[in-house]
């Protein structure tokens, strides 16, 4: 399988190697906006496109990965020795430096 990071370093182009990636990354931009509308009609294309069982497990492994990083963000919690080994090289290769939510990371 070739996966391609461009989609998660919001280039906006391709699926990153996923299929319907291109749709679930729009999917995730929209939960994370403050359109209703557009968060509703990207739902509507997913579960068209992808089944409504998808789109509940879309919807719930970018909710619930957003709810750990803002409990720990919260709390404070550092990361662990091994994490913070790795964590330069995964925030560059991801962009993650780049996220809003990266001002409230413990370093």
């Amino acid at each position: 399988m070739d996966i391609s990071l461009d989609a998660v370093r919001g280039s906006g182009h391709g699926d990153g190697g996923v299929e319907h990636g291109e749709l679930l990354v729009r999917l995730v931009e929209a939960m994370a906006g403050t359109g209703e509308h557009v968060l509703s009609d990207v739902r509507d294309e997913v579960e068209s496109a992808m089944g409504r069982e998808a789109l509940v497990d879309a919807v719930g492994v970018s909710a619930l990965f957003h709810l750990m990083n803002r409990v720990a963000n919260g709390t404070g919690t550092p990361l662990d020795r091994a994490m913070a080994g790795l964590a330069p090289s995964v925030t560059d290769q991801f962009g993650a430096n780049e996220y809003l939510s990266s001002q409230d990371t413990p370093r």
